[in-house]
C-alpha cells in the first residue's frame, strides 16, 4: 500500500513537471516575510479515489487524525514563515483523540441491567519543526527540499469490567503507549493553480527511534485484590520509515 502511494505520488510529480512548459511573469507563493498554511490532502484523495475504484467500505477514519504511531500519518497542519524568498521555517502538528464506552446487557428487554462494560481510548499527537528550501521561488512550479525533527506520541488503553453476578468487580486493563522521535527528510514539488494556492506532492524518508511499553492487568477477584500484571518494554532505532504525501497550500 505504501509503495503504491509512493508510485502514485511520483507519477503525479512527473505529470505536473511535464505539463509546465511556459514561464509566468507573476510571482507565485510567498516572498520574504510571508507565510503559508499547508494541509495534508491524503485523506481526501483516498476517500475520493475509493469512490471510483469500487471500494464498498469507504471510511471517514482517515479524517480523524493520526493513525497509530505512523510518523507520516494523520491530517497534519503545517505553518511556514519565509525569512528568505527560498527559505522557510516550518512548524506543524496533528492530533487524534477517541473515547468509546460499550455496555453489555443480559437481556435486550432489560436495559437497566448492565452485565459488563468496556471503555477504550486512543490518543495521538504529532509535532514537527524544520526548514524548507525552494528552487525557482516565485515560479508556478517549485521543487522543494526539506528537513524536519518529528515527535509522535500515541496511547491506547482498554478497560473491561464485570458489573453483575459472581464476577462483579473483575476487570482486565491493557495499555500501550508509544513514542517516536526522528529526523525526516523530504523532496517534492508544488504546482500553483493561482498565485496563492498550490498543490504539492513529496516523498519522505526518516530515521527514527521508537520506544513503547505495554501493560496488562487481570483482577479475577477484587475482594482480595488478587491480580496479575504483565509489563513489556521495547526500544529500537530504524531507517525503514518512508512515505508519500499530497498537500494543499495557501500563501499569504
Amino acid at each position: 500500500m505504501i509503495m503504491k502511494k509512493m508510485l502514485m505520488t511520483m507519477a503525479t510529480v512527473l505529470l505536473v513537471a511535464v505539463s509546465v512548459s511556459a514561464q509566468d511573469e507573476e510571482w507565485y507563493g510567498s516572498e520574504k516575510g510571508g507565510f503559508a498554511l499547508t494541509f495534508n490532502a491524503n485523506p481526501i484523495l483516498n476517500y475520493v479515489g475509493n469512490m471510483f475504484n469500487g471500494t464498498q467500505n469507504n471510511s471517514v477514519a482517515p479524517f480523524e487524525g493520526l493513525d497509530s504511531d505512523n510518523i507520516f500519518g494523520g491530517t497534519t497542519i503545517t505553518g511556514k514563515y519565509f525569512f528568505e524568498d527560498n527559505l522557510a521555517l516550518t512548524a506543524g502538528f496533528g492530533f487524534n483523540n477517541r473515547y468509546n464506552v460499550t455496555n453489555n446487557y443480559a437481556d435486550s428487554k432489560d436495559l437497566e441491567n448492565v452485565t459488563s462494560y468496556n471503555r477504550n481510548s486512543t490518543t495521538a499527537f504529532q509535532a514537527l519543526l524544520g526548514l524548507e528550501y525552494r528552487l525557482q521561488p516565485g515560479k508556478r512550479l517549485q521543487p522543494i527540499f526539506g528537513a524536519n525533527l518529528v515527535y509522535v506520541h500515541t496511547n491506547k488503553w482498554d478497560y473491561i469490567e464485570s458489573t453483575d453476578g459472581d464476577t462483579k468487580g473483575d476487570y482486565i486493563y491493557s495499555g500501550a503507549p508509544t513514542n517516536k522521535i526522528g529526523l525526516m527528510l523530504n523532496a517534492g514539488v508544488e504546482y500553483f493553480i493561482t498565485t496563492q494556492i498550490s498543490f504539492g506532492a513529496n516523498l519522505d524518508f526518516a530515521i527514527a527511534k521508537t520506544w513503547r511499553g505495554a501493560t496488562k492487568d487481570y483482577d479475577p477477584d477484587k475482594t482480595n485484590a488478587s491480580y496479575t500484571r504483565i509489563n513489556q518494554n521495547e526500544t529500537f532505532i530504524g531507517t525503514g520509515n518512508y512515505g508519500a504525501n499530497v498537500s494543499m497550500n495557501f500563501y499569504f
